[in-house]
């Protein structure tokens, strides 16, 4: 087996990667969908609905990841769906039909599954255990960046070309990410003989297990809608285009400060950190319609609790299960949060069109109550665990 490469040339090398690969996929829909809509005639939704195609492909996709891992390793699956992005690229600027759009966004699911965050976390919790928390920090601060960069690069391009050639140049950029993570040591997946099924049998440990899928798939439904159209949030507010690269400044500033934390800051305290602000933050962006000022606030504020969403969402099983489990534990628990994020762009479109931006802000402000809701019983369950679920989630 080959020795891991050095953690910081391979965080560095894998925040690019993950910068690149959010930033060409899940954040290009935000930048590109006037310019589209203008040219080919589609609704926002329509368009909007490519995603929601990617996302239920990835939930899909999702059972068989770990499977994946252990047959290839790390390096070859994540590699391989970025490059089944910058091929999706490719097709989605040669598109002239709904058809056509939605069968890129079919690929790119696939490629976003096996490429972005989880499947990554995965790998580098197969090569350094408890340990990859903070790697996972790492990693993070750079692919915090994917919205601060690419929604002004997106916007950058569209002025001196079309939104068709902007996205042949996405596909080069698909092919440098490519390139970064070979970085990655080719170390395949250890899966044992007779696998722990996904779900413990233990009634503490299958109702930790049922509130995180829960709390997951709350939390990213309303991070995944609210980024998604946070560029029409800022038009609305009546500010420029670059006031979204606050929100890449919050997810890399609150995800800086969690690596300094270092080991004082447990996934659980910092779950509830998170999901406690989160009302608090869409009050701001609620009063926005009174004080702009506010408007710029929610975003570097909310920025930062997407941010350190992405970390919990990672370290969380990390304490709740057995590091050997992860990748299939993850596999299945995280399908509700892929469905939920399959769902959350297009139910966004439709609520900002059906009840304005400031509605939809207000909806969110009630959902971010339950997920508060949700975190105090994760939180609990944790203070209080039982014997056997004690000796398996303890952390060295």
């Amino acid at each position: 087996m080959k020795t891991p490469a050095a953690p910081r040339l391979l965080s560095l090398a894998a925040g690019s990667n993950q910068l690149i690969n959010w930033g060409i996929s899940f954040y290009m829909p935000g930048t590109f969908a006037r310019a589209i809509a203008t040219e080919t005639g589609w609704s926002s939704p329509q368009i909007y609905l490519g995603l929601t195609v990617a996302m239920l492909v990835m939930a899909g996709v999702s059972p068989f990841v770990a499977r994946l891992l252990a047959c290839f390793g790390g390096q070859r699956v994540v590699m391989c769906g970025t490059l089944l992005i910058s091929v999706s690229c490719l097709i989605m600027a040669q598109s002239h039909g709904l058809a056509g759009w939605y069968c890129a966004w079919l690929l790119a699911g696939v490629g976003m599954r096996l490429s972005l965050y989880d499947a990554l976390f995965a790998s580098l919790v197969n090569l350094y255990g408890q340990n990859a928390r903070r790697m996972i920090s790492r990693v993070t601060l750079a692919g915090g960046l994917a919205s601060a960069i690419f929604w002004p690069l997106g916007a950058a391009l569209l002025t001196i070309m079309s939104w068709r050639e902007a996205l042949l140049t996405y596909a080069l950029f698909g092919l440098l990410s490519a390139a970064l993570i070979r970085v990655l040591p080719h170390q395949t997946l250890i899966v044992k003989a007779t696998p722990k099924p996904p779900v413990a049998t233990q009634p503490h440990a299958r109702l930790n297990a049922w509130l995180y899928a829960a709390f997951i798939a709350l939390i990213t439904f309303v991070s995944n809608g609210t980024s998604t159209h946070l560029p029409e949030f800022i038009a609305n507010a009546g500010l420029p285009v670059t006031i979204g690269m606050l929100w890449g400044i919050g997810q890399t500033g609150a995800r800086l400060l969690d690596v300094m934390a270092g080991a004082r800051l447990t996934p659980t305290q910092l779950m509830l950190i998170t999901a406690l602000a989160m009302p608090l933050c869409f009050l701001l962006g609620i009063s926005s319609s009174v004080f702009i000022e506010s408007a710029a606030g929610f975003v570097l504020g909310y920025g930062a609790i997407n941010g350190l969403v992405t970390i919990v969402k990672a370290t969380l099983p990390l304490e709740l299960f057995a590091p050997e489990d992860y990748a299939q534990r993850t596999g299945v628990l995280l399908i509700p949060a892929q469905l939920m994020a399959a769902v959350s762009p297009f139910a966004y479109a439709e609520l900002n069109k059906a009840l304005g931006i400031s509605g939809s802000m207000w909806v969110s402000w009630g959902l971010t109550l339950i997920i508060g809701g949700l975190a105090v019983g994760i939180a609990v369950k944790q203070k209080h665990p039982s014997a056997p679920a004690r000796a398996e989630s303890t952390i060295p």
